[in-house]
């Protein structure tokens, strides 16, 4: 009898331990997450992009819903020349929160990398809608639109982004640029016409 209470006491607290190492198991793999993010911040911080996009492709591994790991790996990227693996990890963090502008301008900038100006425009202007101040989101909108001969609605932009920040120098240049490219082309297109004319 002895006996099978000491064994039923030893398998009790056998049980117990079990449970409580199930229940504290998730607590431990959140502190190494957050180990984890903190160790890949710091990588990133220090410019070492490689070490940064490794540890955030192990965090997103453990939790593929961690979007600001998805972020940080699409940084990470960004900085190695990877535009095409930035833009897919941005798209990730966006489909996890749609509600953070950093993870927009980031795609964006990818794909303006890409030269996807159109679906650039569209990350933009989905900044834009949520931070209407910054100048860079505008003017960066207004050049993808220079870029496709877009060259009316790219002046309409400048102009508007003239009236808030008259001193942006780049958008003056760019909206020289455009008038420049726009005298060329009628010059060239008159050419043409007089040329074909004789």
């Amino acid at each position: 009898m002895e006996r099978k209470l000491a064994y039923l006491h030893t398998l009790r607290r056998t049980a117990i331990t079990v449970v409580l190492l199930v229940l504290c198991l998730p607590l431990f793999a959140q502190y190494n997450i957050k180990k984890l993010m903190d160790e890949g911040r710091s990588s990133l911080d220090n410019g070492y992009y490689v070490v940064a996009m490794q540890i955030f492709q192990r965090v997103v591994g453990l939790r593929p819903d961690k979007n600001e790991a998805w972020y940080l790996s699409g940084v990470s990227k960004y900085h190695l020349d990877d535009y095409k693996g930035a833009e897919s990890d941005c798209t990730r963090a966006i489909d996890l929160n749609p509600f953070f502008v950093d993870y927009f301008e980031l795609r964006a900038m990818s794909r303006l990398r890409e030269e996807k100006y159109d679906s650039a425009v569209a990350d933009f202007t989905r900044a834009i809608e949520m931070n209407p101040d910054n100048k860079d989101y505008w003017y960066n909108r207004a050049y993808c639109y220079a870029q496709v001969n877009a060259y009316d609605i790219a002046k309409q932009q400048l102009e508007y982004i003239l009236k808030r920040w008259p001193n942006f120098i780049s958008a003056i240049n760019l909206r020289q640029t455009i008038l420049s490219t726009e005298r060329l082309y009628k010059r060239k297109k008159d050419d043409k016409i007089s040329s074909k004319s004789r």
